[in-house]
């Protein structure tokens, strides 16, 4: 009779904590309208100068494939497989510099942090005009690969820092569709500057690093003039609209008070199924991705096209990824979910490498690319805003999104390998390495569906609610994501 007085009380305790917590951490939207009127403050402010960040780094990150067939291959003596190792270069200590950065970011806030860091690898890149050999390239793409670290995850935990749940795929989807679009306005800019007669001092190939970096610079200064930390600093908000910014991304983080960068925090963003299914799905993706942004133009070239024109025919393939990837992050908002949306987005990535294998037909090949681009580009940032969906708590998050674009950017590496020389110009082996990791990514995104469904109704069904047993205060309001409260976006 004790054992079951003690089981109800028990069972009591975990149903006011469960009841407490959902007070205090519930997200009611008690003033719609005031919501909406800070979206769109937030959309004219932190939108653009993220979108700016991206595009630049993009740009300046790829560029290297539309110099290569510029002139600089020959010019830096980049023979046998020197390109591919200059590229590799980047993603090395971009993989290692991830959570290091994004730590960073959170210590020092994004308007300081994101405007240095853009400031950097505007520099580095403007400096790689003046490299003389195939050594001091590899110093310049080593020290952009530090600079850009910082540079994605650093956006998304700012995002998170302004935008709830189900309102950051939208605004990731916009950012990373300006990455596609900057596969056309790169290969526009770098055929206009290629326009430019060489001088004494300056190849046409090297125009496109220095007037980029400047730019890039330009854009760094930008930041640090109008980025806001979060909410509660944003000048261009009333009173009131910045604290009801804090509060109503305070009420999903499902902790309370200051979170700080102990071992625990580490474990709870990591030791997840959710994180690590994520970060090797987003590894498929950026593979493709990176295949797709770094050799575009030389396998139109390898297709019969000249330089220039295979500049001019990048255009197509972004623009339609662009427009593919802002639908179907707005469906993924609307929706409440991202698992379905990828299972439908993914096999364009199979599909199109399937082609480019099998085909030999100039114009199915550049349909394939047309797939493979909308495909690679769109999952990508699905996947990012995903893994913070599914992660609660700012340090949390900020180590989640680090991670996931870290693990995932070895893709990135394995990508600078997978179009060699040698395959030229058929480049069978790229195409069959790309289309085993689509069909990975298929993989985990399903897996990754059902499991967070299934989880979900555990909790639903109070089968996770042992973790209140017995828990303080300040353990329950610690608990994140790990909350019997907390719902995983499927």
């Amino acid at each position: 009779m004790q054992d079951m007085e003690k089981n109800d009380s028990s069972h009591s305790r975990i149903e006011d904590i469960r009841v407490k917590f959902s007070e205090d951490h519930g997200i009611p939207s008690t003033n719609l309208e005031a919501e909406a009127s800070l979206r769109k403050k937030f959309d004219k402010r932190v939108l653009p100068l993220a979108i700016l960040i991206y595009l630049m780094a993009f740009i300046d990150r790829t560029n290297m494939g539309n110099a290569r067939i510029l002139g600089m291959q020959e010019d830096l003596k980049l023979v046998g497989y020197r390109f591919n190792i200059a590229l590799t270069a980047f993603f090395v200590t971009y993989v290692l510099f991830e959570i290091p950065a994004n730590i960073l970011c959170k210590k020092f806030g994004p308007r300081y942090w994101l405007s240095f860091l853009t400031f950097g690898f505007g520099l580095i890149t403007m400096c790689i005009a003046f490299t003389q050999s195939f050594q001091a390239l590899i110093v310049t793409r080593v020290l952009l690969g530090v600079f850009e670290a910082g540079i994605l995850p650093g956006i998304i935990f700012t995002f998170s820092k302004f935008y709830r749940r189900y309102e950051i795929t939208f605004r990731v989807g916009v950012m990373a569709s300006f990455a596609s679009l900057s596969g056309s306005f790169g290969g526009l800019l770098a055929t206009g500057l290629s326009k430019i007669p060489s001088s004494s001092h300056l190849d046409s190939w090297r125009y496109i690093f220095l007037f980029e970096g400047i730019i890039t610079m330009a854009v760094g200064a930008l930041v640090l003039a109008l980025m806001p930390n979060d909410p509660s600093s944003a000048s261009f908000l009333t009173t009131e609209e910045r604290i009801i910014g804090a509060d109503r991304i305070a009420a999903e983080a499902m902790t309370k008070g200051y979170e700080h960068m102990t071992l625990r925090v580490f474990k709870r963003a990591l030791i997840n199924l959710n994180t690590q299914l994520i970060a090797l799905g987003i590894c498929c993706s950026l593979l493709a991705m990176n295949s797709v942004a770094l050799f575009m133009p030389t396998l139109l070239r390898g297709m019969g096209y000249s330089s220039i024109r295979s500049q001019l025919l990048t255009v197509p393939p972004y623009a339609i990824g662009t427009i593919v990837c802002i639908v179907a992050a707005y469906i993924s908002d609307r929706l409440r979910t991202r698992g379905p949306v990828l299972l439908v987005i993914a096999p364009c990535i199979v599909v199109g490498f399937v082609l480019l294998s099998a085909v030999q037909t100039v114009g199915v090949k550049y349909f394939a690319i047309c797939l493979a681009t909308l495909g690679a580009f769109t999952s990508s940032p699905i996947l990012l805003a995903w893994s913070v969906d599914n992660a609660a708590g700012p340090a949390v998050r900020a180590i989640v999104s680090a991670y996931c674009v870290g693990l995932g950017s070895v893709g990135a590496i394995v990508s600078t390998w997978t179009y060699l020389p040698k395959d030229a110009p058929r480049y069978l082996q790229g195409h069959l390495v790309n289309l085993g990791f689509g069909c990975m990514l298929f993989a985990l995104v399903t897996i990754l569906t059902f499991y967070l469904r299934w989880e979900n109704r555990q909790r639903a069904n109070g089968r996770r609610d042992w973790r209140l047993e017995n828990a303080s205060e300040e353990e329950v309001n610690q608990l994140g994501h790990s909350h019997p409260a907390f719902r995983y976006t499927p």
